[in-house]
Parts: structure tokens; sequence; C-alpha cells
């Protein structure tokens, strides 16, 4: 189960990606990975707090526009980088903030189906050669100091795409992933009634567009499990996805799990 940190607001979907159980009954350290929202919307003794745990790296998944208009705040004795989390066929960041969202459905005139059967793509697209992951094996690689959080503008897609990809790569059962992707729904549960209610008129008139909102402001388990099954329709397991994808033989996954399992 996910690491509570009474320290740190809920709604700012902040926790330790420790606590879970892998599959061979092994157990993620404490205090190595950290995921959030964007930093932003952290105050100043929540900012004060991430020193406290001691990380030493911030990894902005957003694209350079989002992190343009809202730039992580310094934060002294950490170091900031920013790879895009997501991109599309022509290697461009995709904005998958709420905002972002929002532009896409609007600007897909197309019918429910093709909507989410466009959506569940972007979901896919996001476990296959990801920049921000390849950050985060890269940092294993060179021995750079831990701990690391990693961020987009919710923490909940792009980071949610992240923290599955390092879940899948320690071993942890598909079921236990998807409680912690579905843990977003709890952190943003306010965030996503205002939006219910502030639509509802809409909602009784098209009740299709309540999934929309509940992908902007949430998660959609169906998304977040496009992103796994995605996996196993191009590679007959999970030990060749991540060998082709991201040149992890079973000798770096042992050294990998050595690092972050008890």
């Amino acid at each position: 189960m996910r690491q509570v940190d009474n320290k740190i607001r809920e709604d700012k979907n902040f926790r330790d990606l420790s606590g879970y159980k892998t599959i061979d009954g092994k157990r993620i350290k404490s205090h190595l990975i950290y995921r959030s929202c964007y930093l932003g919307w952290m105050n100043h003794d929540e900012l004060e707090h991430l020193k406290d745990l001691g990380i030493k790296t911030v990894l902005d998944l957003r694209t350079s526009y989002e992190a343009y208009e809202d730039p992580d705040p310094i934060i002294d004795g950490i170091v900031n980088y920013r790879v895009s989390g997501m991109r599309d066929k022509n290697g461009e960041g995709v904005d998958f903030s709420p905002y972002g969202i929002h532009k896409m459905v609007i600007a897909d005139d197309s019918d429910e189906e093709t909507l989410h059967t466009h959506m569940a793509e972007l979901y896919r697209n996001m476990m296959f050669q990801n920049e921000g992951f390849m950050f985060i094996l890269e940092m294993i690689k060179q021995n750079m100091e831990f701990p690391i959080l990693f961020h987009c503008a919710t923490g909940k897609d792009r980071t949610g795409a992240i923290a599955a990809l390092l879940y899948l790569l320690l071993g942890v059962s598909i079921e236990d992933i998807m409680e912690d992707y579905l843990l977003s729904n709890k952190a943003y549960h306010e965030r996503i009634e205002k939006a219910l209610e502030k639509n509802q008129c809409a909602i009784k008139k098209e009740p299709t567009l309540k999934r929309i909102i509940m992908m902007e402001a949430g998660v959609d388990e169906q998304m977040g499990r496009e992103m796994l099954d995605g996996i196993l329709d191009k590679y007959s397991s999970y030990e060749e996805f991540f060998l082709k994808e991201y040149g992890i033989d079973k000798d770096m996954r042992e050294y990998i799990r050595s690092m972050f399992l008890i």
C-alpha cells in the first residue's frame, strides 16, 4: 500500500512509490522515488518538506510550453530536469494536462467511440520509448543520487505511466499497479465532484460526457488498463518489452531490483 505523508496535502497527489509487494514476495524500499503534481501547487512548508525528505532530483515531465508558462520553483539543494513524458508520432511533446486533454477533446469532432479509441492510443503510446522513464533508467545506470521526485501537471497521466513502468520492472502485480493508478481519483475527489457538478446539465443531455470530464479531472480505469494491455498486444511478455524498448536485460533487471527491493 502507498505511504501517506501527512505533511503534504492529499490534493497534491504526492506519494512515495513504496510499500507494494512484488510477485516474488519482496517489497519496494521507502524514500527513493516519489511522485506528485506540479510543484508550483505546493505551499512553502510543503516545498521545504521535500528537502526534509532528502530529495536530490526533480524530473518535470511536462512539455517545454507548460514549463515555460509555469516553471517549477527552485529549491535549494535540489536539481531540476525537464523531459517530456509523452511525445506524438512526430516527436513533439504532448500537453496531457487537464487543459491539454480538454483541447484535444474539443478539437476532435468524432463520435464517442472514435474519440475513446484515439485517447486509448495516446495512453498506450506513453509506455513505449518514454523519455522520462529512460531518464530515470540513466540515473540508475550512472549511480546518480536518489531520492528523485517526478511529476507532470497533475501527477496522474504521464506520471502515472512512468510509475506503472517502474512497478512493472520491479515485479509489482497488475492489480496493485492499477490500485496505485486509481489513487489519483482519491486525491482529486473534490476536483472531480466540482467538475461533475459544474457540467451536470450537459451530462444530462449527453451522459457520455461524464467519462470525458472524469478523464480531465481524474483518471479512467480503462485507460490505465489500456497502457498495460497495449504492451502485451505488441510483445509476448513484459521481459521482452523491457529488453526491446529499453535495453533492460535480465542482469540489468536484477540489478535495478536489488537497488529498490528488500
